[in-house]
């Protein structure tokens, strides 16, 4: 449960996950409310793409991870993926299948078994390609797009799933500056249509973190397994003393006079 008595969008308790007899992650609790863009920041190694793994269930795990108030692991298949999308860095590889065909895709878990695209299907995958600008090259095989557009085009697909949690692992680290703002500018209008959303997101630029996320949540390695260092909003984690402590580097921080969010600065 969130503070508020309501039932969280994500809930992870005892959750750690070990490599052989090294453990990597060690998050006794943490509660995420709907409505948020939440970053997932932390130094190499911090295992934030494995915490989302082990969110997903394709790392083993202990203890629990509940969305919706739902036992995910208890959960098929199908009722996993109504209730959790998934893009990976660079997870689109170029094909002969369209931009269009590839977002249809993630509809099928949601169509009866040997089922077909219904009239509401084409509007979900119409609406998710024209919130990502995917529309643009959607009549064009995926081997003829860029990188950039090829990561759009694959969030257009994690939206046409409708699920109300959405997990992003290193969605823009790939990007160049125009393609990764223009991923996270999805974001907040997507959240905002349906205030039951909520995105999860691991990234490494700090500056675009604190742009775009309501919440940071920053992972900190340690012997037994990295552990949540600090969570708040982003003015409240982002502070030199603590980026020095978890990144091992002095920076600058300042409010940008344009956006008034943080602007991290290495020294």
């Amino acid at each position: 449960m969130s503070a508020a008595g309501t039932v969280s969008a994500l809930s992870l308790r005892g959750l750690r996950v070990s490599y052989g007899e090294r453990q990597v992650v060690d998050i006794d609790q943490l509660e995420l409310d709907a409505g948020r863009i939440v970053g997932l920041i932390g130094p190499n190694g911090a295992g934030k793409s494995t915490l989302v793994k082990a969110i997903l269930g394709l790392v083993p795990a202990a203890g629990e991870v509940e969305v919706g108030g739902q036992n995910l692991a208890r959960l098929p298949v199908r009722q996993r993926a109504a209730r959790v999308a998934y893009l990976a860095q660079d997870s689109l590889r170029g094909s002969a299948f369209t931009g269009r065909e590839v977002v249809e895709m993630g509809r099928y878990a949601a169509l009866p078994r040997f089922g077909s695209l219904s009239a509401d299907d084409d509007a979900r995958v119409s609406g998710a390609l024209a919130a990502t600008g995917a529309g643009a090259w959607a009549e064009r095989p995926t081997r003829q797009t860029s990188g950039g557009e090829r990561q759009l085009t694959g969030l257009a697909r994690a939206l046409a799933q409708d699920a109300p949690l959405l997990l992003l692992d290193e969605p823009v680290s790939a990007l160049d500056l125009s393609h990764a703002v223009a991923v996270l500018k999805v974001l907040r209008p997507w959240v905002a249509a349906d205030r039951r959303r909520t995105v999860v997101a691991v990234l490494h630029d700090l500056t675009l973190s604190a742009r775009f996320c309501d919440e940071l949540v920053l992972l900190k390695p340690r012997p037994g397994g990295a552990r949540i260092r600090a969570r708040g909003a982003p003015g409240e984690v982002l502070s030199p003393e603590v980026i020095e402590e978890v990144y091992g580097a002095p920076v600058d921080v300042r409010l940008s006079e344009v956006t008034g969010t943080p602007v991290v600065t290495p020294l």
